[in-house]
């Protein structure tokens, strides 16, 4: 039978089998593809576990992307990610740009601070083309799904441990395929649950094409369980507190790599000193200590809305912003004796 078929339906046939090869076999191409320019990262190591393919749809999804530091530990790999999809956004093709959309499930970050040297990290090249490996080009829509993003510091006594989780993100336009008329045309909203059950709400405009990507930024976190941030506290302040709650609003504007803005925090029901277990635990002069701060947290408490409050001024260039202590201790005081700042965001920058 086979050689009685024509030369050219012989030659469709083995086309047609070469594609079904092709197409059995590509995922394991792209597998390999991936796991190569993952490893190829100055100083990490990575895999993923599986790629399928979507040719209909113009798409590929990748399960289980771990990249990990290799002078980190292996239970805080830097990047894990459960499930990635990766496709072209069809309905921008017909405005003749060719962008794509990148949704995530799951992803986990670790930063560790004994880790954390910039100066040492793979350049701006190197980690471009390890995200043009996984998407071969430009990234219009970020849909982020149950994120976590954690801080952690091993070298402090007790360890640091800060985290959101629950995270989600949506950022459109980050080609700036769509004209809006303004020099920030893309949006990223984020949501999030810190430790301590705080919730995190944060809305930003931003120019991502820039080199140093413009943005203009409101965030709030309200409701934190200070009892949850004593590892932080009694690390880098030398105290712990007993109760309390923390609510904290923030704007911040890059522009041109110059920064600007400020954070309002808000403390109220502080306890800081447990006299008898402060006592125990640090001896008579750590609570001496804890007694003093105590003292204080009582006197700069505002009378009305028994809250401790300041309003810290951010500037600076983006390598190097400054914050002013004196203006930070002027803004207690005037929250405390003077007037009480207003919890919310001002909407003072433009």
């Amino acid at each position: 039978m086979w050689k009685n078929l024509k030369t050219s339906y012989k030659i469709i046939i083995g086309i047609i089998l070469l594609l079904v090869i092709f197409r059995i076999a590509l995922p394991s191409i792209v597998k390999s593809y991936v796991n190569k320019k993952l490893n190829q990262l100055p100083g990490y190591t990575g895999h993923v576990n599986d790629v399928d393919i979507h040719l209909i749809r113009g798409a590929y999804a990748i399960e289980g992307l771990e990249l990990r530091k290799k002078i980190d530990p292996p239970k805080y790999p830097f990047l894990q990610i459960s499930h990635i999809d990766l496709s072209i956004e069809w309905k921008y093709i017909f405005k003749g740009r060719l962008v794509g959309e990148v949704e995530m499930d799951r992803p986990v970050i670790h930063i560790l601070a004994a880790t954390a040297d910039l100066s040492k990290e793979p350049s701006r090249a190197h980690w471009t083309e390890t995200v043009e490996a996984l998407m071969p080009m430009t990234i219009n829509r970020l849909v982020v799904r149950n994120g976590r993003f954690a801080y952690l510091d091993f070298s402090r006594k007790p360890d640091v441990n800060l985290y959101i989780d629950g995270m989600n993100l949506t950022a459109l336009n980050l080609a700036n395929v769509e004209a809006v008329g303004t020099h920030l045309p893309s949006s990223v909203s984020l949501t999030g649950t810190s430790i301590g059950k705080g919730h995190i709400k944060a809305d930003m405009k931003l120019n991502a094409l820039k080199e140093i990507p413009d943005f203009n930024l409101n965030m709030q976190l309200t409701g934190t369980k200070l009892t949850s941030l004593n590892g932080f506290i009694k690390a880098y302040g030398k105290f712990d507190v007993e109760r309390g709650s923390l609510d904290m609003y923030s704007e911040l504007e890059l522009n041109n790599g110059q920064l600007k803005g400020y954070a309002k925090p808000f403390f109220k029901n502080i306890k800081v000193l447990n006299w008898k277990k402060d006592k125990k635990e640090g001896g008579i002069l750590s609570a001496a200590k804890e007694a003093v701060i105590g003292l204080f947290v009582k006197v700069v408490e505002n009378p009305k809305t028994k809250k401790v409050a300041t309003k810290i001024p951010i500037k600076g260039n983006i390598n190097d912003p400054k914050t002013s202590g004196w203006a930070t201790f002027l803004g207690v005081i005037k929250n405390a004796f003077i007037k009480a700042f207003q919890q919310g965001i001002e909407g003072t920058l433009d």
